[in-house]
């Protein structure tokens, strides 16, 4: 099991970067840094990052082919792959439509066909091939990477979308399951992507799974509970497929509730709509040994890397620095082996 965190960068870099450091000398095997946003850029925090940590795995956490054009990831990805050679890992999602995308003017276009093209399209420019492509959402016309020799960049997957877990199978060397805490749903997940990589002539040994979800250390199970249920799990729900959805048990009646509850601080949300087992299903909450016996459950299941995510909702609640060494130090070593 290989263990992973997720850290908005914030004003000022080197606190940042401090708090990395840290992080890489307590254990972790792999920083992710968002780009889910409008926040400071993740590919500069990335540069800086490799300046500033020993040879922690460093990746970004996701992008997406909306907002970047793929040549534009591509370059950024190889100059990364440069600086950490071997310890760099390209993460791509569909972003944000509504809260990001929308905002900025960004193409649209169909995921699952655009985003299995996108993967197509690095893994032949990392190769160092020219491309020729064109869809609704980008085109390259006779395009490869003016650098001789470009750095092999794994390619992980971001999505909690069936036919997207698929093509994952089929194309990506990995896959980050976004809030999915629980077994049950997880080995069903996996089952998909497997689907994607048989009908391809993958295996499933050569494609890593990634739990990403919020992980929090606290005695008190029942206080983190109520402030992961509205703007954590709340929002997970929002941006799941609906199949997911359905996979870990949301009901469909209490949906529309929860969607507007997002969106409207003034609605109120209903006491059975996200009750404290389906917070349970999304996320890991609890004192150390609860936490290692989740994660042990995961790892069971398939999982293969965790994805300790600091809930940016949740910023002024919790120290997430203290979260981060707690679960290295308190809940790493109970899980074993």
């Amino acid at each position: 099991m290989r263990y992973s965190f997720s850290l908005v960068p914030s004003p000022p870099m080197t606190v940042f970067g401090d708090t990395i450091a840290r992080a890489e000398a307590w254990g972790y095997d792999l920083a992710w840094v968002p780009d889910q946003g409008f926040m400071q850029d993740p590919f500069v925090a990335l540069s800086y990052l490799t300046a500033r940590t020993d040879g922690i795995a460093l990746g970004v956490g996701v992008t997406n082919p909306f907002q970047r054009h793929p040549i534009q990831i591509a370059r950024a990805a190889a100059a990364l792959a440069d600086l950490r050679p071997g310890k760099f890992y390209l993460g791509l999602g569909a972003g944000e439509k509504r809260r990001i995308r929308d905002r900025v003017g960004a193409p649209s276009g169909p995921f699952i066909e655009t985003i299995s093209t996108t993967m197509q399209v690095l893994r032949d420019l990392f190769d160092g091939k020219r491309v020729t492509v064109a869809n609704d959402v980008f085109a390259l016309d006779d395009v490869g990477l003016e650098i001789t020799s470009p750095p092999s960049v794994p390619i992980f997957l971001a999505t909690t979308h069936p036919d997207a877990f698929r093509a994952a199978g089929a194309h990506a060397d990995g896959v980050i399951v976004g809030d999915v805490s629980n077994p049950v749903a997880m080995a069903r997940i996996i089952g998909w992507i497997r689907e994607g990589a048989e009908a391809h002539g993958r295996s499933m040994a050569d494609i890593s799974v990634l739990a990403w979800c919020a992980t929090i250390v606290a005695e008190d199970r029942d206080a983190v509970i109520e402030h992961l249920r509205r703007p954590v799990i709340g929002s997970a729900i929002n941006g799941m497929h609906r199949e997911t959805r359905g996979l870990m048990g949301v009901d469909p009646g209490h949906f529309r509730n929860i969607r507007a509850a997002k969106f409207d601080p003034d609605i109120v949300l209903s006491d059975d709509a996200i009750p404290n087992d389906m917070v349970d299903r999304f996320a890991i909450a609890g004192p150390a040994d609860y936490c290692a016996e989740r994660i042990r459950a995961l790892r069971d299941a398939g999982v293969d890397t965790m994805g300790f995510r600091m809930p940016v909702a949740l910023t002024g609640i919790y120290d997430f620095e203290t979260n981060l060494r707690r679960l290295m130090e308190e809940v790493v070593p109970q899980v074993g082996d």
